[in-house]
């Protein structure tokens, strides 16, 4: 039995494992430097001081419906990510009229009905990863409420110690809870140059690298990296 994809577009295959796994190292690998500006590094630290500022406040409503919004946030992507997978499931029944509909459109590649299904296939894996990814991160949201909801009054007497390691350990799980649903993000965005790869091969690595690019710009050189530096002060 011939395979679906040919020679060429296993290398395109290739290359997309390379950027995806490739992007992933390096962000974690930046986050972990202070000479450059990074997202995760920065929210770290945000993270750390609403940490710290938690522990010499008696109210903590504000805190509990702060965590509550990302909990929703993350839901609703793991909601979504649940209709994309049921809808690339329809896509698979329906594969041969897929191959046929893109055959008429212009500048694009003729697909056989085996490489559309191997296209959708590998979406559908995509979404699969994300949907385990988004998950596991709701499930973190949820863990950090526990933890902060047992976090100590202003009135206990803690040792510094102490205080720095719930400091430590609440930043670190909602850190945590933050990569993996930065996983899921980056994999809707790997997910629609794949949707491109129905086009042809050459406009899914032209998106795949643009997703690369776009991906850095935002983590690394956005305004919204620098606003999220400059607005940190370090609590007392």
């Amino acid at each position: 039995m011939p395979l679906p994809l040919s020679p060429i577009e296993w290398v395109a295959l290739a290359y997309l494992a390379l950027l995806w796994i490739g992007y992933g190292r390096y962000a974690k690998h930046r986050a972990c430097r202070d000479d450059k500006s990074s997202l995760s590094r920065s929210l770290r630290r945000h993270r750390e001081a609403w940490a710290q500022r938690l522990l010499l406040r008696d109210m903590r409503m504000t805190d509990a419906g702060l965590l509550a919004s990302q909990e929703r946030v993350v839901g609703f992507f793991a909601s979504t990510t649940l209709l994309l997978l049921a809808a690339v499931l329809t896509a698979l029944t329906t594969s041969e009229q897929i191959a046929e509909l893109t055959s008429h459109i212009p500048f694009t590649e003729v697909h056989s009905t085996g490489q559309v299904e191997a296209k959708l296939a590998l979406l559908l894996l995509m979404l699969i990863y994300a949907f385990f990814k988004v998950t596991w991160s709701l499930r973190q949201y949820g863990f950090a409420a526990v933890v902060m909801g047992s976090a100590p009054q202003p009135s206990e007497q803690l040792s510094l110690e102490q205080r720095q390691a719930f400091v430590k350990n609440l930043a670190k799980l909602m850190d945590s809870a933050g990569h993996d649903n930065n996983s899921c993000l980056r994999a809707y965005y790997f997910a629609l140059s794949v949707v491109c790869w129905l086009g042809g091969t050459i406009p899914f690595l032209v998106a795949a690298t643009l997703t690369v690019f776009v991906l850095y710009n935002r983590e690394f050189g956005s305004s919204a990296v620098r606003g999220i530096e400059g607005s940190y002060i370090a609590p007392p």
